[in-house]
């Protein structure tokens, strides 16, 4: 037997653990074939593999970025128990423990024996539209690690430290603050040392940067994109390299064209495109609110008739898009991107976000854009398609009604590895056709529109709530 346990990066305290009895060989890495799915942007696609020999066991590393074991770099050892094994230099910790009378209680791909306590967002705020990094079809560079600064090695200064850590937060240190005050246009002095904006005039306090006619107030997550300020309103400013493809900056400019003539109650309102020095930028309004993955985790799971009158009106928003010419992709549909707004919009409660990855279909392939997780196999293959937005669409069913990741619920079937909507308890009979259609590996196989998912939900939706529930 052993036992594998994914610990916090900063506290070493145990996150989740995955216990095998009878494999010989055991994958790790970011794809969904793995036995153990990690999401990282320093793991490989399929990083290491750990292989039984006689009563040994020994590690082989796959990975572009390396394999460290009791932080020495290895590419083959032999595993001891209670060793660790971190993937890439800065990434994920696992500690190896051999011998049934090591094993903890795991998920072992079941939800009953997930610890409650683990299900933490660390991205818990506001706005949750831009999470996971960006990986590639092909394995990560080798040198993308090193572009990443950690506490033990960084090639940033002091000053450059905490200004990247204002970038992020908002905050910084008071030493700092005269710095990135904004020109003296706000008249009002009785602002705390950590606001952005004057609870007076609304005008922004301090200023990280200005592109074009926007002041960037700070970061939001990752690539390229920022809370910015003009005339009175905040936007969420996605940025693009001009030094793309030619193919890339057309689909990115036929995108913005697109989104910003689409008008639809569920979609963040767009209103223009721009160029500043070498890159290109989308701007569209920043909405505030509650995600659906920070409100499962406050209130519970939610049973098939409230996840049915929640993502309705996201079906109707995905006809819109998956219709037009060509269609337009979101490729990152997930809990966390469902905003129930803080201001009340005319006719929907939810507003779909994380715009900053979405994607026109073209007819190029090899880019993976997405989350592990809730992405399609020919989506991690760099090769999507509209039925990929309704991969991730059964895959956020399954979070909301469990409160568990959708890869909680994927095994080894006859033939192939994926979701199995009849390993949630207590699930109504629908609810498990309707998930397994749309998470169906082949995306022929899949429902062939939003339409089709839309009117199922429909029918769904009108099930007694008492004989109807999500998982328990």
């Amino acid at each position: 037997m052993i036992t594998l346990t994914l610990l916090h990066p900063v506290q070493a305290t145990p996150v989740q653990s995955w216990t095998f009895e009878n494999e010989n060989l055991i994958r790790i890495g970011r794809a969904v074939d793995n036995h153990v799915v990690l999401y990282s942007a320093v793991v490989s696609r399929h990083h290491v593999e750990l292989r039984r020999k006689g009563l040994q066991w020994e590690v082989v590393n796959l990975g572009t970025n390396g394999t460290y074991l009791d932080g020495k770099r290895i590419q083959q050892a032999t595993l001891t128990d209670g060793g660790i094994l971190r993937l890439a230099r800065s990434g994920p910790n696992i500690q190896i423990r051999l011998g049934s009378d090591q094993r903890p209680a795991t998920p072992s791909a079941r939800m009953e024996t997930v610890p409650e306590g683990r299900l933490v967002d660390v991205e818990k705020g506001t706005y949750s539209g831009e999470e996971e990094a960006i990986g590639t079809a092909a394995e990560p560079s080798s040198h993308a690690e090193d572009s990443t600064p950690t506490s033990s090695s960084s090639s940033l200064t002091a000053q450059e430290e905490e200004e990247a850590e204002f970038a992020v937060t908002g905050q910084l240190p008071v030493h700092l603050l005269s710095e990135w005050r904004a020109p003296p246009a706000c008249q009002h002095n009785h602002a705390q040392e950590n606001d952005i904006f004057c609870i007076d005039c609304g005008l922004p306090l301090r200023v990280w940067k200005t592109l074009g006619n926007y002041q960037i107030i700070r970061a939001l997550g990752q690539s390229n994109v920022y809370l910015g300020w003009r005339s009175g309103l905040t936007a969420v400013i996605k940025g693009h390299s001009l030094a793309a493809s030619r193919d890339e900056i057309r689909a990115f400019q036929r995108q913005a064209q697109q989104l910003c003539k689409i008008q639809h109650p569920v979609l963040p309102q767009f209103w223009e495109a721009f160029e500043c020095g070498s890159d290109s930028y989308l701007v569209s309004e920043m909405v505030y609110g509650q995600s659906l993955k920070q409100r499962v985790q406050e209130q519970g799971s939610m049973n098939v008739i409230e996840v049915s009158r929640w993502l309705i009106p996201v079906c109707e928003l995905l006809e819109v898009l998956h219709q037009q010419d060509p269609p337009v992709l979101h490729l990152h549909i997930r809990p966390s991107n469902l905003i129930h707004p803080y201001v009340k919009r005319q006719t929907t409660e939810l507003v779909l976000v994380g715009w900053g990855k979405a994607a026109v279909l073209t007819s190029e392939s090899g880019t993976f854009i997405g989350t592990v997780g809730y992405s399609a196999p020919e989506q991690q293959e760099g090769k999507p398609e509209p039925a990929s937005d309704l991969f991730a669409l059964g895959a956020t069913m399954v979070y909301l009604l469990t409160g568990y990741e959708p890869e909680t619920y994927f095994r080894w079937g006859t033939r192939e590895y994926r979701l199995y909507a009849e390993d949630i308890p207590h699930l109504d009979p629908r609810m498990v056709d309707l998930i397994n259609c749309l998470t169906h590996p082949d995306p022929r196989e899949r429902y062939p529109n939003a339409g089709e998912v839309k009117k199922r939900l429909q029918e769904i939706a009108t099930i007694t709530p008492t004989v109807s529930s999500g998982a328990s």
